[in-house]
């Protein structure tokens, strides 16, 4: 059996729910909000410590479903990942622009590309693999974002705008890479593209 991205998944894993990678991956999600909340109540520390170990969860999830040749990979787990990274990373940044820590433009590019991501994620059932480019940016992203909820003084908070910047401009290089990819399916999908 293959998952959407054309991976095999385990017999009968595909359809599965209750499995650790997407218990992790709900927690994460139920972590969203405790982290806003502890943003809008400026209890930045406690907020940053609670999103590094969501972040973390991120990474597990994808090990654990990986393990033994993908056998503990899902469908639902495939669709849920990316909403999930994509939900927490752009959620904490606009409101980290709105309290002025991050430039608003910036949020609004960023949170405009999440948004095309899972929209075309979900047009073509998460057939779009993510590619390295991608993942390299989420990380970068995602750790700029702790940085900046941190602010580790003058100096950090420097750092974490110079990293935030650098993983937007590489998400914009994925982004490109993932226009080409879709351009690719969409002409071996139309009418005598085998011909």
């Amino acid at each position: 059996m293959k998952g959407p991205s054309g991976n095999h998944l385990g017999k009968g894993s595909g359809d599965r729910v209750l499995t650790v990678p997407n218990a992790l991956t709900f927690l994460r999600i139920l972590a969203i909000p405790v982290v806003l909340l502890l943003l809008l109540e400026e209890e930045d520390a406690v907020a940053a410590t609670v999103f590094v170990v969501a972040a973390a969860t991120d990474f597990l999830d994808g090990r654990l479903a990986r393990r033994r040749g993908g056998s503990g990979t899902t469908y639902l787990g495939t669709i849920l990942d990316p909403v999930a990274d994509r939900l927490m990373l752009s959620s904490v940044a606009v409101v980290l622009a709105v309290r002025g820590l991050l430039p608003a433009p910036l949020v609004v590019i960023l949170v405009g590309r999440d948004v095309l991501a899972l929209l075309g994620s979900f047009v073509f059932r998460g057939k779009i693999r993510v590619n390295k480019v991608g993942k390299a940016a989420t990380a970068i992203l995602m750790a700029s974002v702790a940085v900046v909820m941190y602010r580790p003084g003058v100096f950090g908070e420097i750092v974490g705008e110079v990293m935030f910047y650098s993983g937007l401009g590489l998400s914009l290089v994925a982004g490109v890479l993932y226009i080409g990819t879709i351009k690719r399916r969409v002409r071996s999908r139309s009418p005598g593209a085998g011909r």
